[in-house]
């Protein structure tokens, strides 16, 4: 199992970068099992639907597709529509618990639940996110043992 941090993902469905496409290729294909939160389907659905409608995508095709995805066999989520329903990402990032982990961490408030999630399953994060959780991934390792790597690293190892 992986984490794949929200900016794997809103890449992958908007086809703006090879590496997150072929990283949600293998969970189609069963070679990588993600765990899913609702802070991240939220995250992933918010800008997604965003984007797409900057760029005049079809919007229900899209959320088709996501919404699809995250019903695969091997996506773990690890919530209902109703926590999907009742999620407020300032809400949860502003909550003291994760913005003291961000302050400790040195990362970013709103990556402070994707790293718990990973935290809490013991599995690796995967991130694309090269000017924060990636520059800081062995500080997390060293502080609370959660490895943080790349969409190149994750593409060798699964």
């Amino acid at each position: 199992m992986i984490v794949l941090d929200s900016c794997v993902w809103i890449h992958a469905f908007l086809g703006t970068d090879e590496k997150c496409i072929l990283l949600i290729k293998k969970v189609l294909s069963g070679d990588l099992k993600p765990v899913v939160s609702p802070y991240i389907a939220i995250e992933v659905v918010n800008n997604v639907l965003r984007e797409a409608n900057n760029e005049k995508h079809d919007l229900d095709q899209l959320q088709t597709a996501i919404w699809s995805i995250f019903r695969e066999p091997f996506v773990k989520t690890t919530f209902t529509p109703i926590d999907f329903e009742m999620m407020v990402l300032e809400e949860v990032r502003n909550r003291p618990e994760y913005c003291v982990l961000a302050t400790a961490l040195g990362i970013e408030p709103k990556d402070a639940p994707i790293v718990v999630l990973a935290y809490q399953y013991a599995i690796p994060l995967a991130t694309v996110d090269e000017r924060s959780l990636l520059s800081i991934k062995e500080k997390v390792n060293q502080l609370i043992g959660i490895e943080i790597i790349s969409a190149d690293e994750a593409l060798s190892i699964y």
